[in-house]
């Protein structure tokens, strides 16, 4: 049964696409069900997502009215050509909006499908194009009106408190992976868990804070603190894993020392208080670790002691962060906005999977068209425009397929909706209101849909599908003809798209999982093969970015696990100890130059075959040869060891006896 909260939203949709559609018949538009379906395909339980995408649609369909106004009275004596012109356009901008993974892709996919939508219908009276457009512009933008209007005023729901909520929901799991790898106990099934949740839920939020600065709470002013938590959450994600490996190589050679056991305990209850208090005293204490044995333990407490040093500043400004939004305390410095091992905000581009995104949409398109101009089927606009929107819709999906099903199937169940209503509803209806109270059920029951992340796609599928097929008007034209072929027209164009995206398209989510690690292999083979200087913090942000879009994939795979997921971040923290080779490469000397060479380019030879079968010694060897001729010089020597510890994790330590380690 719905809940008090989804009845409320469903009501406020309703009520806004009646208001859309009354002033539609009002203003004598030609087609004013547009107004009404927009009205439910712009409606978001949530105020500031509704809003922006309210921008967005109306910036994507101004855009695609003007694409359609240039094309069609220009080709409209060539019906191939124009096909071809509406098929690139479409796909070129559905291209461009899976490049842009903000709330502003939703902007570009319009663009592209309003063109198929109001060009299509016009190559009968392609002389009307211009009208047609822009009352078509007129009834959108009347729907978008009404929508935000009524969700803003009326009972809205900001987004800052469900944001706060997420973010507030970030701290158990990071206190529980932080207090795990102190004690080199990470690998665990909780553990794995608050992983898994830190990483969503840092991907998540990052599309809800592009919501904000339409949103209506205070968290409005916000936006800057909480892109920066967000960037802390996944900086901290290489120094925990690292932390974790270090603890339990020294418990293993038993060279935990007395003070390195003190800043552990101190630090571990310092997490577990959850405040930034004291935070200096024990950043001091860390950095009070001394490390002048030369020994392979001692060179992994030196390593340590960094990390330790990392993990409390990323925490301390996480919290002061946290207390200065949700409590009002001071506003935090940015000091450590620029620090290396802080994550740069990051956001890969697929040009792969957009292109073929793009090329499945495009000859989708093209096909149905074909079709329809040689049969001369007058319903072969309405299968052109839901081939274009199906498959531009869920080209963000690694397989569109079942998805485009589900909307084929949702498509069906709501042409009987509009069968009942056409046939036997309407033609007994005679005022406005009579109409209002016919269509409340059916519009409560979208609105719950629609109100529910799991059945949001099936409601506005219902909801927008049975508004144009319905296809309300000054007065009863209902005629079974004109509805058969519309339905068909629907139907057919899902169906093409369905067909094509299973042939060209679909992907499964194993593929894309390794997809994204060999991206990732690219860019380490890239940082050891550079000649300048390689920035620590865009390794990080590509490498948690590629994290978060792994992890939803993940949990959809029974076999295998986070396993991935760990290889991407064993990955990212070689990257890291490359750079940190490259930065130093300089100091090494002259005897070392050549051991750290080969290092580099075993690396990256490595890395661009295949990193999941074991290592070569040589590299190992280099490693070590390396090690003993830096000497006394402890940052080289610290990210040598950590990329041996990662390489060759399961043989035995190198013999340091002739190195000096300094005092830090």
């Amino acid at each position: 049964m719905p809940k008090v909260d989804e009845v409320v939203f469903a009501l406020k949709t309703f009520f806004g696409a009646m208001a859309a559609l009354y002033l539609a018949f009002w203003l004598g538009l030609d087609d004013p069900y547009w107004a009404m379906a927009t009205a439910f395909i712009v409606a978001q339980p949530l105020t500031g997502a509704m809003r922006s995408k309210a921008v967005y649609r109306g910036i994507g369909t101004l855009v695609g009215g003007t694409m359609a106004v240039i094309l069609v009275p220009n080709m409209v004596n060539a019906p191939l050509l124009l096909s071809l012109g509406l098929a690139c356009w479409i796909g070129l901008c559905l291209y461009i909006s899976l490049l842009d993974r903000s709330p502003r892709a939703y902007a570009f996919m319009l663009a592209g499908y309003t063109a198929g939508i109001i060009g299509f219908p016009s190559v009968m009276t392609p002389g009307m194009v211009f009208q047609t457009a822009v009352t078509r512009v007129e009834e959108i933008l009347l729907g978008i009106t009404c929508t935000t209007t009524i969700g803003t005023l009326i009972f809205p729901r900001a987004i800052g408190p469900v944001l706060a909520q997420r973010i507030a929901s970030w701290v158990r799991p990071g206190i529980n992976w932080a207090s795990a790898a102190l004690t080199g106990q990470e690998d665990s099934t909780e553990i794995s868990a608050a992983r898994r949740k830190l990483a969503v839920e840092a991907h998540d939020v990052a599309m809800m804070i592009s919501h904000l600065a339409y949103d209506t709470s205070h968290l409005q002013t916000a936006v800057q603190y909480i892109t920066r938590l967000r960037i802390y959450v996944l900086s901290l994600m290489p120094v925990l894993s690292s932390i974790n490996d270090r603890v339990s190589q020294l418990r293993e050679l038993n060279g935990i020392t007395p003070q390195l056991q003190d800043a552990l305990d101190a630090t571990y209850k310092w997490v577990q208080a959850g405040g930034p208090e004291h935070a200096d005293e024990l950043h001091a204490q860390i950095i009070a670790l001394e490390e002048t044995e030369p020994s392979w333990p001692g060179l992994l407490r030196a390593s340590l002691a960094v990390r330790l040093a990392e993990l409390v500043s990323i925490i301390r400004h996480a919290r002061a962060i946290r207390r200065h939004v949700f409590n009002g305390d001071a506003a935090p410095g940015s000091a450590l906005a620029d620090a290396e091992f802080v994550a740069a905000a990051t956001q890969l581009n697929d040009h792969g999977m957009a292109l073929l995104s793009a090329l499945a949409a495009g000859i989708a398109v093209l096909l149905v068209c074909a079709i329809w101009i040689f049969t001369a089927w007058p319903a072969g606009a309405g299968a052109a425009i839901m081939v274009a929107v199906a498959c531009s819709f869920f080209a963000v999906q690694d397989d569109p397929a079942p998805a485009i099903r589900r909307m084929l199937i949702n498509s069906g169940i709501a042409c009987l909706g509009i069968a009942f209503y056409t046939f036997l509803v309407l033609p007994r209806v005679t005022t406005f209101t009579e109409l209002m109270l016919a269509l409340l059920p059916a519009g409560l029951i979208v609105g719950v849909l629609v109100s529910r992340p799991a059945t949001f796609a099936t409601g506005m599928v219902i909801g927008a599908n049975g508004s144009t097929q319905m296809a309300l008007n000054n007065g009863y034209t209902g005629q079974f003809a004109v509805y058969l072929n519309s339905s068909i027209g629907l139907l057919f164009g899902l169906a093409a798209a369905l067909v094509v995206t299973r042939l060209i398209r679909s992907v499964g989510v194993e593929w894309s999982v390794q997809r994204l690690l060999r991206a990732g292999w690219k860019d380490i083979a890239a940082a050891a093969t550079a000649t300048g200087p390689q920035d620590r913090a865009i390794l990080t942000g590509r490498m948690t970015d590629r994290l978060g879009l792994m992890m939803p994939r993940l949990a959809t795979v029974s076999a295998g696990g986070d396993f991935p997921a760990t290889l991407l971040m064993r990955d990212l923290r070689v990257g890291l100890n490359v750079i940190g080779v490259q930065r130093f490469r300089a100091r090494f000397p002259a005897v070392a130059q050549t051991a750290v060479a080969e290092i580099l380019a075993g690396i990256a030879a490595h890395y661009r075959n295949n990193p999941r079968i074991p290592f070569p010694t040589d590299i190992r060897d280099a490693i070590d040869r390396a090690m003993l001729a830096a000497a006394s010089d402890a940052e080289p020597l610290m990210e040598l060891s950590g990329l041996r510890s990662l390489l060759f994790a399961d043989s035995p330590p190198p013999d340091l006896s002739t190195t000096l380690l300094p005092a830090r």
